[in-house]
């Protein structure tokens, strides 16, 4: 398992960025872990190629982070097997930045340490399973979390969706699922197209660490049936207004045709 971590030096950042490189002929990733990092808010999900010797990420912190040794994420790499001692290193890319929380995102300086590692030919007999060792220590859920109904002109189209969002601690969240009244759960990212636009439906969101604990969170929210109440209440009024004056008017239709009837009546005799 290899941490990478953020040492602000006393400024507040909100946004990073890293890009790194690994020696692929010699480590594999297995995993990526986003347990206990202090960045909640991803807007690119840690990907990674074995092929290209690659990983990469964009994280944000709500308000800041001014800390001296906070946790990005963790790599489980698995040794490759070798015949002689090798080295094998992880570089930050020139690629890589953080922003500072002002605003203005800002490019703070960056200096970066690589991670070298000796491999030796007898480890891989002894080498332990770390990443499994966590998977089988986490029992815990991901954390609570809200599931946000929103509707705006410049997402989808202005149709509905639901927004959404959690943390794990321990092993991190793997992926998200969302399930629609009776219909199949499926695989989701947040936000999410919502298929029935009538919103009449339970809405599920189930979230799914990386040793497969899950949560799962709900919400029902009729704005359609809602809409129309609030309609009605509105134009009722307006309503019985209109039948008073279309009474009124009939009357004094019937009695202008009772009014001319009698004048005919009185002329024939």
């Amino acid at each position: 398992m290899v941490e990478i971590r953020l040492d602000a030096e006393e400024e507040n950042i909100n946004v990073v960025e890293a890009n790194l490189a690994f020696s692929n002929e010699i480590l594999e990733v297995k995993d990526f872990s986003s347990g206990n990092s202090i960045l909640t808010l991803w807007v690119e999900k840690p990907v990674f190629s074995n092929r290209e010797g690659k990983i990469s990420f964009i994280g944000g912190i709500p308000g800041s982070y001014s800390g001296k040794n906070g946790i990005l994420g963790k790599i489980a790499f698995r040794v490759r097997e070798v015949k002689t001692e090798e080295t094998a290193e992880v570089n930050f890319l020139d690629s890589s930045k953080v922003l500072l929380s002002d605003q203005k995102g800002t490019q703070a300086n960056l200096s970066v340490k690589r991670a070298t590692f000796k491999i030796l030919p007898e480890i891989s007999t002894i080498i332990k399973e770390e990443w499994e060792e966590e998977l089988q220590k986490d029992k815990v859920p991901p954390e609570p979390f809200k599931i946000e109904i929103s509707q705006d002109p410049s997402v989808f189209d202005g149709k509905y969706f639901i927004v959404f969002s959690t943390t794990d601690k321990q092993s991190g969240v793997d992926h998200y699922q969302v399930k629609e009244g009776k219909r199949d759960w499926k695989t989701a990212e947040s936000p999410y197209l919502l298929e029935n636009q009538s919103l009449g439906e339970e809405i599920k969101v189930r979230a799914v660490d990386k040793a497969g604990n899950e949560r799962i969170q709900m919400i029902k929210f009729e704005v359609r049936k809602a809409e129309r109440k609030i309609g009605w209440k509105n134009i009722l009024p307006w309503i019985i207004l209109i039948v008073i004056g279309v009474g009124i008017i009939l009357r004094i239709i019937k009695s202008r045709n009772r009014r001319k009837t009698l004048r005919e009546t009185e002329t024939k005799f």
